[in-house]
């Protein structure tokens, strides 16, 4: 099945009163808190629906399962710290949680990549990276994983559905215009 499939699946879903039963770590995000500066959009679901739609028609399906499961650990993980609302741990959390998901899905096959999409999500947060910047060792090995395109275009999914200060939409931008000049590879920053 094609992303734009498994969209219009969601929302057959969403419609006839089956997306909590089929879904319930996805459903859970209802009504989880996040910093209104970077997510003015609203909870954790709401940012969650927008990341699926932001995923393209025709791209991979472990790209919309990794989009519409990257912030499930916010469920178990969010907190407030006393001045802002914080989800330390939730990409590895919501990475555990995935290949039961897919496995009740039907999914198996993309249960190891999608739970790598997620484990992976916020991985520009460590990346210092400036225009000139040249990437570490280990930026280039991770860069080499083979679904690392995909991720990127989960981040931009992220990026997209982040209504706020949050300047993620830019950095990812830079990471995929250093890893086509890198790997010769375009297509990753129209989003």
């Amino acid at each position: 099945m094609t992303a734009r499939e498994y969209r219009e699946m969601i929302q057959r879903w969403l419609d006839e009163g089956y997306f909590d039963e089929k879904l319930p770590e996805v459903s859970a995000l209802r009504g989880v808190q996040q910093p209104e500066e970077y997510h003015g959009e609203g909870d954790a679901f709401v940012h969650t629906l927008l990341a699926m739609e932001a995923v393209d028609d025709d791209d991979d399906p472990r790209g919309f399962w990794g989009a519409l499961l990257h912030d499930i650990g916010k469920a178990e993980k969010t907190f407030f710290d006393g001045s802002r609302w914080r989800s330390l741990g939730h990409a590895e959390a919501g990475a555990q949680l995935v290949p039961a998901i897919m496995t009740r899905l039907g999914l198996d096959a993309l249960a190891a990549d999608v739970a790598w999409l997620v484990r992976h999500h916020i991985f520009h947060f460590s990346w210092n990276l400036g225009t000139d910047d040249r990437l570490t060792r280990n930026q280039r090995r991770f860069m080499e994983h083979p679904i690392f395109p995909c991720l990127l275009r989960v981040c931009l999914a992220d990026a997209a559905a982040s209504h706020g200060r949050s300047n993620k939409g830019g950095k990812i931008r830079l990471i995929a215009e250093i890893f086509a000049d890198e790997y010769g590879i375009g297509g990753m920053t129209e989003k």
